[in-house]
């Protein structure tokens, strides 16, 4: 079975809403990912996961381009109050806990793959940048934070990231090769 066939049947043994494959083409990068984290996100400089301490965006740009292939997913789940960062935050773990459930469950088939996420909120409060992260095991790296457009991607693909109302939607990206790198 092909990589891409192991993971779409992983994926959809899971609550995922939609997917889509792509190639590395396909992935948008802006080095202006991080103004947007600088100015728009209460994580910069305060997470492992997060820029600057997350490692230069050309490293992070160049991980994403050893792979040939991704997965992109999404989960949608209603709550009671969209605008509720508690609740949301809720949510990103259900997602986080579905997305390491899904690492776990890849890994037993091959292990050269890299997966980004919605960034780390593992810990109330991270241990950045004062102390080792507590929990490396779990935290996945935004896209943004590897300099992925998402918003813009996601049109491309026509896949849905508003779905009205009071719904949350988390995405998560699985990058592979179909072999093993020589």
């Amino acid at each position: 079975m092909s990589r891409r066939k192991f993971i779409e049947s992983t994926i959809l043994r899971y609550p995922i809403c939609e997917y889509y494959f792509g190639t590395k083409k396909d992935l948008i990068f802006s080095e202006k990912a991080w103004d947007i984290c600088e100015h728009d996100c209460e994580r910069y400089g305060h997470c492992w996961t997060c820029p600057p301490y997350c490692g230069t965006i050309d490293k992070k740009i160049s991980k994403c381009l050893e792979y040939e292939y991704f997965c992109l997913y999404s989960t949608v789940t209603e709550t009671p109050n969209a605008w509720d960062r508690d609740a949301n935050l809720k949510v990103k773990r259900q997602h986080d806990d579905l997305t390491l459930e899904i690492r776990d469950d890849l890994a037993k088939e091959f292990q050269d793959f890299y997966i980004l996420s919605t960034g780390c909120t593992e810990c109330a409060v991270c241990a950045c940048p004062d102390a080792p992260c507590r929990f490396p095991e779990k935290r996945f790296f935004s896209m943004e934070s590897h300099g992925i457009i998402l918003m813009e991607m996601l049109d491309k693909m026509e896949i849905t990231a508003n779905y009205g109302g009071d719904t949350v939607v988390y995405f998560s990206m699985i990058l592979f090769n179909e072999s093993c790198a020589n």
